[in-house]
């Protein structure tokens, strides 16, 4: 296998049926990265006293940490995966509560957003009723679905398979295709994980509570 910077393939000559140009490589690994990007990071429920530009930031910042440490993704996922087992919730519940889908409001105003713990220790304690959402009730809060999630893993699919077509007719490779070909393999772990939790939701499930202190 040959590597090689964008800028080093060859530009004179006529092209051979599979080169491909420089234009063509950059637009495919930079569509199959935003692909990645914008669509497996699934961040958690902002708070409602969250500012419009604390939001920002804070989505600025995620996808930055997206690109520059996507392991920190996977590992992120994998670990929101392993918590919403611990519960009898379908994994989608599971998540919704992980990301703080449940918020306590106390006369008519937000008071707290609800851990599993707490949610737990309100509902046994008879401060509030358990919540009866269902899992399409959740899914329709989310902005993206299985059509939607699919068609980016067509997108990354479809860049692997040109990929390993390059290596099998001994083609040069990009040092930025490699680099597209790494993240697009962490991005399926973490489509994996996190394949039953809502996309980008903006608001949490309101449960009308008395004050109490929790944990005690």
């Amino acid at each position: 296998m040959n590597y090689t910077t964008p800028f080093m393939l060859q530009t004179t000559g006529k092209p051979g049926p599979h080169a491909k140009t420089l234009f063509s490589i950059i637009s495919s690994s930079v569509l199959t990265l935003f692909a990645c990007v914008y669509t497996a990071i699934h961040p958690n429920i902002p708070s409602p006293k969250s500012s419009p530009r604390y939001l920002v930031v804070f989505y600025l910042g995620v996808t930055l940490a997206a690109l520059v440490f996507p392991e920190m993704i996977v590992t992120w996922a994998m670990r929101q995966k392993i918590s919403a087992r611990h519960y009898t919730w379908t994994e989608t519940h599971s998540f919704f509560l992980l990301m703080g889908g449940f918020m306590l409001y106390v006369d008519g105003k937000p008071y707290q957003t609800l851990r599993p713990d707490e949610l737990i220790e309100l509902i046994r304690a008879k401060c509030i009723e358990a919540p009866t959402l269902t899992a399409d009730q959740i899914h329709d809060r989310s902005k993206g679905n299985a059509i939607s999630k699919g068609l980016v893993i067509l997108q990354v699919a479809w860049f692997i398979i040109q990929f390993i077509a390059r290596v099998i007719y001994h083609l040069e490779i990009t040092q930025l295709e490699v680099g597209t070909l790494a993240f697009a393999v962490l991005n399926f772990l973490t489509y994996a994980a996190w394949w039953h939790k809502p996309l980008n939701c903006t608001g949490s499930r309101p449960i009308q509570g008395q004050r109490i202190t929790l944990g005690m």
